[in-house]
């Protein structure tokens, strides 16, 4: 009976962390478990046991349960006879978790100690390559993969994590080959089975896709990632009914998962776009009650509301064939305008429009209005946006470019499409290959940053689909662009002139109002910022920006307790901003509160990685307060980010000296022109490329008879 993986009691605690092991090296997760527990039935101090903790650990890893998989494996590696493998999975865990700073310096210490086993100093150089290619540190990544290549062991999981790096730098046809050799080395490797999905489907080889994830699912039936990939891919083809069914799936395998709310809510959706509106409300109502917490809770409620609310003669529209082209870099207007213009008939690439309109590290609307103006061939109109205007763009057959706020960071995307049934606007957004569904009341509120300002374009011939304007209207727009461009141009007398005309003129607009308060705030003029602030959300309650420059109100007019009141209250209307969460760092640093001001700090590069003013922030204050070693670590990543940044140079200096400086922002430098050369080139060969026929989808670079 010892000897019988199924069995109900062993013979020793050996027997049955080796039985769990099985179950796992055999992909059967859930046995895996039960087995622990069987186990811990037995022999209760398991619990203490850091070998128990650290297959335990494995199996939440795996499950995607990562907050359990960070809290059993930080008890295994509190213990000195710990084994390396903990600290491995540990890293992992907090990779997947979004806890990537801290993975990455774990990380590092595996793969540099030369005490440690080789094969796990191998796989945590790959899992360190994952990490920065994940924050966009290309030179780290290839560096960490060199790293580990130099002990030349290679496995299937190193294959993956190379083709993972190439994917993030849109080397997609070299990640597919890449991915491919990973399952030919092993062909249970569940991360390459995942990753070279995501790359045929990225290259819109849909069937492809689909045909090695099916094997996959057979490899690893209770692989999670596997069963959501495979909703999206039949979302993608409009087959709704079935999308919801591998999502259903996906949370009966494993319904303690860390992503379970967004499986939850995806079926929901998925029951919705097909139609069953009574099935679709129980999914989104179970939602709420199985996770009362849940960060989706808002958009869960107002989706409910939606559908309670739902004309049963709604329209819906939406625009066919609009280009689906991901983003370079922060290319999300250029994108959209590209794919707008294309869609327009006058086709254009992102690179093309980002070098007219991309200026330092985002674009604004004057040079949106600017190029459009010379680009010559289409007709365009700018106009102030309500949803039902949109939506007669849409029956027009007319796409329309316009932003949506996280707070106060703003980001591009086209409206295609509109639901009146379930109350949704359908955008396609440069940051994924569907296109979202988002709901008109929350669209409203993320669109008034700039008072819903749109572009509407289509070809030069079919200038009477425009939106209707008067002169008035009109000349408005014209007049809240000058606005812009003054503040650009940093001309602040006649900014002023212009923005207070502008209230006087449309006192229903925010914009002007905003503006007023960026440069009261500027000046530290706390009195007149603190009075438009309040003039704001008296007209308009729940005003974000209104809120938190509140806020910052307080904070100079040394108030910090009110200040931190409104910041929180800021935050309870839109969690998503990070440079809220800057300020709140700040803030509480200033206050003597440094490990909460960290916190604040890490959580806005954790929605931002790129966000420089958060990131030497920190660094600073860690070098400030004697941990030389976390501020050379975020120092680095600030110069690979930026060679040029002085800040960063100056404090790396005092840790490192001169000569590591130069030498790393050199060789960042070097990378970077290497990386673009890449994207451009696989940017080219996707512009070429006519649409693929069924007969070269049917084209794997695997035989999946072989695997």
């Amino acid at each position: 009976m010892a000897s019988d993986v199924t069995a109900q009691s062993f013979s020793s605690r050996k027997v049955c962390l080796a039985r769990s092991r099985e179950h796992l090296a055999n992909r059967a997760y859930k046995s895996a478990r039960q087995t622990l527990d069987r186990g811990l039935t037995q022999w209760p101090d398991l619990l203490f046991d850091h070998e128990y903790l650290t297959v335990l650990g494995a199996i939440a890893y795996r499950q995607g349960c990562y907050r359990e998989a960070r809290s059993v494996l930080n008890r295994a590696v509190r213990d000195e006879d710990c084994h390396v493998e903990a600290r491995f999975l540990l890293g992992r865990a907090m990779l997947e978790g979004g806890r990537t700073e801290r993975a990455i310096i774990l990380l590092e210490r595996i793969l540099h100690d030369e005490e440690e086993l080789v094969p796990y100093r191998v796989h945590a150089g790959g899992t360190l390559s994952v990490a920065y290619a994940a924050l966009g540190l290309n030179k780290s990544s290839q560096d960490a993969l060199e790293v580990a290549a130099k002990f030349g062991l290679i496995s299937a999981q190193l294959l993956a994590d190379e083709g993972f790096r190439l994917m993030r730098v849109g080397a997609y046809p070299e990640a597919e080959v890449q991915l491919a050799k990973g399952l030919q080395v092993d062909s249970t490797c569940e991360d390459a089975f995942f990753r070279l999905c995501n790359t045929l489907y990225i290259q819109e080889k849909s069937e492809p896709a689909m045909e090695v994830l099916a094997y996959g699912i057979e490899q690893s039936p209770e692989y999670v990632p596997f069963y959501k990939l495979m909703a999206e891919l039949y979302s993608s083809r409009g087959q709704y009914k079935e999308a919801g069914a591998f999502l259903k799936r996906a949370i009966e395998l494993v319904p303690e998962a860390d992503d379970v709310d967004e499986s939850r809510f995806m079926m929901a959706l998925a029951l919705q776009r097909a139609g069953r509106i009574e099935g679709a409300m129980m999914a989104y109502r179970d939602l709420l009650q199985q996770r009362p917490r849940t960060r989706l809770r808002k958009e869960t409620r107002v989706r409910i509301k939606s559908l309670e609310e739902r004309h049963s003669k709604g329209k819906s529209a939406r625009l066919v064939d609009f280009p689906r082209k991901l983003q370079k870099r922060a290319y999300c207007a250029p994108n959209t305008l590209a794919n707008v213009l294309t869609y327009a008939g006058a086709p254009a690439t992102q690179d093309e429009v980002a070098a007219r309109i991309f200026r330092g590290t985002s674009t604004r609307w004057p040079e949106m209005f600017d190029y459009l103006r010379e680009f010559g061939g289409v007709a365009y109109r700018g106009f102030f946006g309500t949803i039902e205007l949109l939506k007669r763009c849409i029956d027009s057959k007319v796409a329309v470019i316009t932003t949506e706020y996280y707070g106060m960071s703003g980001h591009a995307l086209a409206v295609i499409g509109y639901d009146d049934v379930g109350q949704l606007l359908i955008a396609q957004d440069p940051r994924f290959l569907e296109p979202v569904e988002i709901p008109y009341s929350i669209f409203e509120r993320s669109w008034m940053h700039d008072d819903g300002l749109c572009i509407a374009v289509t070809g030069a011939d079919n200038r009477k689909r425009l939106p209707g304007q008067s002169g008035d209207e009109e000349s408005l727009v014209r007049q809240f662009i000058d606005l812009l461009r003054k503040r650009e141009e940093g001309n602040d007398e006649a900014t002023m002139r212009a923005a207070v005309d502008l209230t006087q003129i449309a006192p229903e607009k925010q914009a002007p109002v905003r503006i007023l308060a960026e440069m009261a705030l500027e000046r530290r003029a706390v009195k007149e910022l603190k009075q438009l602030c309040e003039e704001a959300l008296r007209k308009w309650p729940g005003c974000f920006w209104a809120t938190r420059h509140l806020g910052d109100a307080r904070w100079m007019d040394g108030d910090p307790e009110g200040a931190m009141a409104q910041y929180h209250k800021a935050r309870s209307i839109d969690r998503r901003d990070q440079n809220l969460l800057y300020a709140m760092g700040e803030l509480l640093i200033s206050q003597g509160q440094r490990r909460r001001g960290r916190g604040c700090l890490l959580s806005a590069l954790r929605e931002d990685p790129r966000f420089h003013r958060a990131r030497l922030r920190l660094a600073e204050d860690l070098f400030e307060n004697g941990d030389r070693d976390d501020a050379r670590f975020h120092a680095r990543l600030l110069i690979e980010y930026d060679p040029d940044h002085g800040a960063a140079r100056e404090l790396m200096a005092k840790i490192t000296g001169n000569t590591v400086v130069r030498t790393l922002a050199e060789d960042a430098k070097k990378v970077a022109a290497e990386v673009a050369k890449v994207q451009d080139a696989s940017a080219a060969r996707q512009e070429e490329a006519a649409k693929p026929s069924v007969a070269d989808e049917d084209d794997l670079e695997i035989d999946l008879e072989d695997l």
